[in-house]
């Protein structure tokens, strides 16, 4: 039976795996033919008289359902089902700057409930989740004009951090585990996404976004089988509001001293 289940949980990730490297396939290749019709909009910034440190920030506001994949999880190949019976509510926060038009680093936080029921066991958990990310505009990667970018485009992010979570396995409505009660558990995560992108104007992006994060870890559902290798993870699905801002507008211009190497930026 446990190998069973091991199996079951093995050949549910590699599914999902191989659903995720289609769709970031077809990122890479949609949107592209779309940035053949127009497409210039301001969104990156040609403000080139404020230094670069100060140009393209933004925050960003995200909502969606948090889904659990492990052990004891069902409907993990029937998607309508799962989101209509396993989805729970998660939201995030994150800032970051945009270095290139086509490639930005942000800090994200991100929290959320699980929970599953199947036959007479129940899972809960509650989970905090830190991590730095890397996000690749991949239409303006492959065909941007310079100092733009697109008003619509698709992206792929990759980031690397910590979550903390508490679990509970419930057998008959009587508790039979728990995980970080007293201090939540902390394990570390790889979040891959992908997701389609909107520039309303200068400053407003609206997203929708996919992402898979794996975990560290075999207990987020409070619970593991004896000898299983497999371990749990949680796919996230969401959409989010950017605000994109400069930090400050300097009016200046760039000049190479002549006792220096390097470039300084001086004021008008």
């Amino acid at each position: 039976m446990r190998y069973l289940l091991t199996c079951k949980t093995a050949t549910v990730k590699k599914s999902i795996l191989n659903t995720f490297v289609v769709l970031f396939v077809l990122g890479f290749s949609i949107p592209n033919s779309y940035a053949q019709v127009k497409t210039n909009t301001l969104r990156w910034s040609k403000n080139f008289r404020t230094p670069a440190a100060y140009r393209d920030w933004m925050i960003s506001v995200s909502g969606g359902s948090a889904l659990y994949f492990g052990e004891n999880s069902n409907y993990d190949l029937d998607p309508l089902n799962k989101i209509k019976t396993e989805s729970n509510l998660s939201y995030s926060i994150s800032a970051g700057k945009w270095v290139k038009p086509y490639l930005a680093m942000r800090a994200n936080f991100q929290m959320g409930k699980l929970n599953t029921i199947k036959s007479s066991h129940e899972m809960t958990a509650n989970f905090n989740e830190y991590t730095a990310q890397l996000m690749l505009n991949v239409t303006d990667f492959f065909d941007y004009p310079s100092g733009y970018q697109r008003r619509l485009y698709s992206y792929v992010y990759l980031g690397y951090g910590l979550i903390d979570f508490k679990s509970a396995y419930y057998t008959n409505a009587i508790l039979e585990n728990e995980e970080g009660t007293d201090k939540m558990q902390t394990e570390w995560v790889v979040p891959i996404g992908f997701g389609l992108a909107y520039n309303y104007n200068q400053n407003f992006t609206f997203a929708f976004d996919a992402s898979y994060h794996y975990i560290n870890t075999d207990v987020l559902d409070a619970y593991s089988y004896s000898g299983s290798t497999s371990k749990d993870f949680l796919i996230y699905l969401g959409f989010s509001v950017n605000y994109n801002f400069n930090l400050k507008y300097i009016e200046g211009f760039i000049v190479r001293p002549k006792s220096r190497r390097s470039l300084k930026w001086t004021k008008f």
